[in-house]
């Protein structure tokens, strides 16, 4: 079984707070069509005929639309390519009122230049980012600037980029023999590249004109706080060690270790004022955490 979780965490760069917002379980295709013919397997695993197949994209946009209609604010959402290249993902970001900033496949498509009309010419279509990025002036004829991400094992984590802003497809896939159509809104696209790995990772954010670029870098490297999350909940309280065979059973194991999980980083927080100032990671002023509905900076969206 595949969850689809919604994970909150403050960034901060030594010991961020992080819990999980909502867990759902992400039903493949096959047991949907299993259900169609009978649904002996769905029924054995007690689970609800209203839990239908939907791909992860739509889970997530239920998940933070349930989380706003809670009272939850979110600086910024951030997640990799499976969300951030799929058009409708964003434009449903864009109804919910909700920035993101979140990796894109390097073959994920869009215009620099608005065309000035809609045809088949190839020069009117739209152009895969790391073509963009390598062939388009306003990304070429730009200097690289730089940007420290986090102090690694290995001394600062320091990343390249540059930024532009750019023009989606309107919509993820648009009847043959007809032209792609752009959106009217721009949306940021930003390349970043780690001169020591010579990694390479394209982001988009449809945060404003006038958003800065080091504070979506900033959200969009901070995925890694949730994977550290799910690696500390998998050793910690079991988080991926289940073994059930319905629905109910799965939902009460993720509920339990994501609630053991939750004590352990308010405990935590709780507890390291009390250390002496020279303390490593302790003792330092940190903001406090208002248990309930107003958590603010961050959220990742990982299935």
């Amino acid at each position: 079984m595949v969850g689809q979780h919604l994970l909150y965490t403050d960034n901060d760069p030594r010991n961020p707070y992080s819990c999980v917002l909502a867990s759902d379980l992400y039903l493949p295709q096959s047991w949907a069509f299993d259900r169609a013919s009978g649904g002996e397997r769905c029924r054995e695993a007690g689970i609800p005929d209203e839990l239908t197949y939907r791909p992860k994209w739509k889970i997530a946009i239920e998940q933070v639309a349930e989380a706003i209609g809670n009272g939850v604010r979110f600086e910024f959402l951030t997640f990799d390519e499976d969300y951030g290249s799929v058009n409708a993902f964003w434009f449903e970001l864009d109804k919910l009122g909700q920035r993101g900033v979140g990796e894109v496949r390097r073959n994920f498509t869009g215009w620099v230049v608005k065309p000035s009309c809609r045809s088949l010419r190839a020069e009117h279509a739209p152009r895969r980012v790391d073509r963009l990025v390598r062939g388009s002036p306003t990304f070429r004829d730009q200097p690289w600037k730089t940007m420290k991400i986090k102090d690694g094992t290995r001394g600062p984590v320091v990343w390249e980029y540059k930024s532009a802003r750019v023009h989606l497809v309107g919509h993820d896939d648009h009847a043959p023999g007809r032209p792609a159509i752009p959106t009217d809104r721009r949306y940021w696209l930003i390349v970043a590249h780690n001169p020591r790995t010579q990694e390479v990772k394209y982001f988009v954010s449809n945060a404003a004109a006038d958003a800065s670029i080091e504070d979506m870098l900033r959200a969009a490297f901070a995925r890694w706080h949730v994977e550290k999350w799910f690696e500390r909940a998998k050793q910690a309280c079991g988080f991926g060690a289940f073994e059930v065979r319905t629905y109910t059973s799965l939902i009460r194991h993720w509920l339990c270790a994501s609630l053991a999980m939750l004590f352990l980083a308010e405990q935590t927080q709780r507890l390291r004022g009390k250390k002496s100032a020279h303390h490593l990671r302790a003792g330092r002023p940190r903001r406090q955490h208002p248990r309930g509905r107003h958590l603010e900076p961050l959220v990742a969206l990982l299935g």
